[in-house]
């Protein structure tokens, strides 16, 4: 009897090593509110469901990143592009619908500027900023309705420190100019260079937690905004990461921490990018980095993060394996 024990042992043992060793690598992620099938249009039939994402084994306490995913990633989604040609480097969940919270305001101020000069200047009329009197939770500069002011300025407050009423202002304004729903405008600007995976129903990124269901995105999609945004001047001196000064005398601090800290020995440079979070979405970023050795943009999108520490570190670390992999 006690050789038949015995041997028993040595047989679990045996397969709980082999099991050890062939599982592939899961870190820890925490579930997100993601979208199953969301609609491109709202309606009193759909509603969005919270499903939690497909568990992950624990990883054995010997195991190593495979070689194929050399870094930490414990987001929902994330995805790389060459932000040239738009070719996809690397990606988890790439295509899955998700929040993506104010990197909408990339779409909303590159749609704002096809009918608005950065030079000119806007009077914020009465009934523009209802929403923020009803809504709460939403990040603004303190927008006087009344009041004039420039286009230029508008655009840093919504993408240098992402303030709701001065997207809500942009919108506004160019609604104005072109007689036509800003809402729509927003839908086709992202459709006319690939977004065919995303709807957009606000101009500041507010989602379920706000009542607002239909404002969704991909990492894949967030990439090919922020590739799109590295084309407008203007926009990427909003995103560049510094701190920026109003015309009418206000200091403006960039959101992102990634964009602002220096990595030592980084073997690439920032050149901007534009930060998101809601409850729902959780931490989110979209980032354009120049390669030091070859001079190649990568743009990286990171969706639904457990926080803004981690999502750069994680980022950083993404870019380093570029980097390194390209200099091969």
């Amino acid at each position: 009897m006690k050789r038949v024990l015995a041997m028993l042992s040595a047989i679990v043992l045996a397969v709980s090593f082999t099991a050890c060793a062939n599982r592939r690598v899961t870190y820890e992620r925490k579930t997100p509110v993601y979208l199953d099938t969301p609609k491109p249009t709202n309606g009193p039939d759909w509603t969005v469901t919270e499903t939690p994402a497909p568990a992950s084994p624990t990883p054995c306490e010997t195991e190593e990143p495979t070689p194929e995913l050399p870094f930490r990633f414990t987001g929902y989604a994330y995805c790389v592009i060459n932000g040239s040609t738009g070719e996809v480097l690397l990606g988890e969940n790439v295509d899955t619908r998700n929040y993506i919270a104010s990197i909408t305001k990339l779409l909303t101020v590159l749609t704002a500027l096809d009918w608005l000069s950065t030079s000119e200047n806007v009077k914020v009329k009465y009934g523009w900023l209802d929403y923020l009197k009803i809504g709460g939770g939403i990040d603004s500069f303190g927008i006087n309705e009344g009041s004039t002011y420039n286009i230029g300025d508008l655009v840093d407050m919504a993408l240098v420190r992402s303030f709701g009423d001065a997207a809500i202002v942009l919108g506004k304004a160019a609604e104005e100019r072109s007689g036509r729903n800003f809402i729509d405008l927003m839908n086709e600007k992202a459709l006319s260079f690939g977004m065919t995976n995303s709807h957009f129903d606000n101009v500041i990124g507010l989602d379920i937690g706000d009542d607002f269901y239909n404002n969704y995105s991909t990492a894949g999609d967030a990439a090919k905004l922020m590739a799109e945004a590295l084309k407008n001047e203007k926009v990427m001196s909003s995103c560049c990461g510094k701190d920026v000064r109003l015309t009418i005398g206000n200091l403006l601090n960039n959101t992102s921490a990634f964009l602002t800290t220096k990595y030592e020995g980084a073997s690439y440079t920032v050149i901007g990018g534009k930060t998101g979070y809601t409850k729902a979405a959780g931490s989110n970023l979209a980032v354009a980095v120049r390669s030091n050795i070859t001079g190649t943009v990568y743009v990286v999108t990171y969706i639904h993060g457990i926080g803004m520490n981690v999502l750069g570190s994680e980022i950083h670390s993404m870019l380093e394996y570029l980097c390194a992999r390209e200099a091969s």
